[in-house]
């Protein structure tokens, strides 16, 4: 008889990459949670296979005697996986630390994120965020959507670009543009074109003057609210990149904004909006709470 997934007697004892014969069950175990898995099913929505391997990584199964997946992992630029407990980190753990270490970030439910972490030879991560509430949008915001939301055009790099790099850098603590701005660049301009980047823009600081040219320099327009769109799948989408000029923050216009965020993209894209933020951040919580968020999880980032 076959073993579910989360039976703790169904022992992982080896790994290797999924097929197209595990699509099926890839399939299930994700849309089991669209919110918390948004990530892998957008992988497999664009592939439709769970046989994804590549330049850019391989989608790994962790396998029970029987030869059932328990478990799987996608170990590229980031590593993000669903199933997984201690006991399936341990041997992906040993295939990492073979590997050895690269740029990435583990992201995911803080159980085992936290542990495979701790598992690795890698040294000191460049960062470690251990407690990141995942907020799903299901209650009614107590807040009027902003009005002035709008999707963003490629004609707002400009003014999109600095904030978004002012955004990150508050975020994680390092520029991304530290060791060349490319690949940022054209990160952003994709956002833009494909309708991934939601703004609010302005001219006018909240007493009526001139908005101060930052961080687009030397411009009269600038971004007074962004948030990107930052994973699409035709069941979930999870929201990045949320950004309030300094100037206009505790004055609503961020919990507007997210509630406007959250109806453009039921309408659009997807039924189930998430995000995870810093549990430490309390003003963002706060902010996600008047605009209809609850806590459905807890995720933890490790950056190496």
């Amino acid at each position: 008889m076959r073993r579910s997934s989360s039976d703790d007697r169904a022992v992982p004892v080896r790994v290797h990459p999924l097929s197209t014969l595990h699509t099926g069950w890839l399939r299930q175990r994700l849309l089991a949670d669209p919110a918390r898995h948004c990530y892998l099913l957008a992988l497999l929505e664009a592939r439709g296979t769970a046989a994804i391997s590549g330049p850019s990584g391989t989608l790994y199964g962790v396998f029970d005697g029987d030869g059932d997946p328990v478990a799987a992992y996608w170990l590229g630029g980031s590593i993000a996986a669903v199933d997984a407990t201690p006991a399936t980190n341990a041997p992906i753990a040993r295939l990492l630390n073979t590997r050895g270490r690269w740029t990435v970030s583990i992201t995911g439910d803080a159980s085992w994120v936290l542990d495979l972490s701790r598992s690795l030879t890698w040294g000191q991560p460049r960062g470690v965020r251990p407690d990141q509430p995942l907020l799903v949008f299901e209650r009614s915001p107590r807040v009027r959507p902003h009005p002035a939301l709008r999707v963003g055009a490629p004609a707002d790099f400009p003014w999109v670009y600095p904030a978004s790099v002012e955004m990150f850098t508050e975020e994680v603590g390092f520029s991304p543009i530290a060791e060349g701005d490319r690949d940022y660049r054209a990160r952003v301009m994709s956002l833009l074109e494909s309708g991934g980047t939601l703004v609010v823009t302005g001219d006018h600081a909240p007493d009526g003057s001139p908005v101060r040219h930052w961080p687009a320099a030397g411009s009269t327009r600038q971004v007074v609210f962004k948030a990107d769109l930052g994973i699409r799948t035709a069941q979930s989408v999870q929201v990045q990149g949320v950004w309030t000029h300094p100037d206009f923050r505790g004055r609503g216009v961020a919990a507007a904004a997210m509630a406007a965020v959250s109806a453009h993209t039921r309408r659009v894209h997807a039924p189930i909006v998430s995000l995870y933020a810093n549990a430490y951040n309390t003003p963002a919580l706060r902010v996600y709470e008047k605009a209809g968020y609850v806590q459905r999880g807890t995720f933890a980032t490790v950056m190496y």
